[in-house]
């Protein structure tokens, strides 16, 4: 990784290389860090959904007696 690292930090680059390169590398970083914070929230909610008895958090048909 390092010598990757190098390698790109000694390469000659126009303008247009470079953006490429930093665009790259932002979204490389958003997209991990929006996936991992997606995951995140996916776990919260059905824990939270549970613990309240939220629509979907039971077996089908529910586990509560109608009225």
């Amino acid at each position: 990784m390092q010598t990757q690292v190098d390698n790109l930090l000694q390469k000659r680059m126009d303008r247009k290389d470079f953006l490429k390169h930093v665009g790259i590398g932002v979204a490389l970083i958003t997209g991990v860090a929006g996936v991992l914070k997606l995951l995140g929230k996916q776990e919260q909610s059905s824990t939270q959904n549970a613990a309240n008895g939220a629509y979907g958090a039971a077996t089908y048909g529910g586990s509560r007696a109608r009225a």
